[in-house]
């Protein structure tokens, strides 16, 4: 089998499951998550998680409109937590980079605003400038998917301009997601 067959195939049978998953909580290195959390939030209070259910109506009314994902997880996990500034949640989600996937954390207050973001683990030599504060800091205070545009609201970062993009319309699909959806 060639070449060009193999990445068709690898396009059409691999990259539609690949692009719809979110990290489940329990894969998640609890360490790495417990830094994330003390940087963002400045708290290492317990998480709670929450598995919520997608309605077919939820899925159905937002194919089309995805940016990032092939198509609406069955359940989203959301964690819970306490901080100083009130009730926080947290998503932890995937993207594709150039020819990996990495693990990030959206973070959104109760008015589904966003608070933070923050890059768990990025396994490539380039791209990794996702992770720059300037770069993560964009995303904070954006509450509606359609305010998430890269290049306009989002600028790129030079040297990860597949990363940049990936993130920014992965974040648009949670925020999509989690408009339609009553937080734990």
């Amino acid at each position: 089998m060639n070449c060009k067959r193999v990445l068709f195939l690898f396009c059409i049978i691999l990259l539609p499951v690949l692009t719809q998953a979110q990290v489940n909580p329990d894969r998640i290195n609890t360490n790495l998550l417990q830094k994330s959390v003390k940087a963002v939030l400045g708290t290492d209070h317990t998480i709670t998680w929450h598995r919520v259910g997608m309605p077919d109506s939820i899925q159905k009314a937002l194919s089309g409109y995805l940016k990032a994902k092939h198509q609406v997880a069955d359940t989203l996990c959301i964690g819970k937590i306490s901080t100083t500034k009130g009730i926080r949640y947290l998503i932890p989600d995937v993207a594709p980079s150039r020819s990996e996937q990495f693990s990030y954390v959206l973070y959104i207050d109760p008015s589904k605003s966003i608070a933070g973001v923050d890059v768990l683990e990025y396994r490539e030599n380039y791209g990794y400038e996702i992770d720059y504060p300037f770069f993560r800091k964009q995303f904070e205070g954006k509450q509606e998917a359609n305010k998430i545009i890269f290049g306009r609201t989002i600028q790129n970062i030079s040297g990860a301009t597949i990363s940049a993009r990936s993130i920014t319309y992965s974040i648009h699909d949670l925020l999509l997601i989690l408009n339609h959806i009553q937080l734990p």
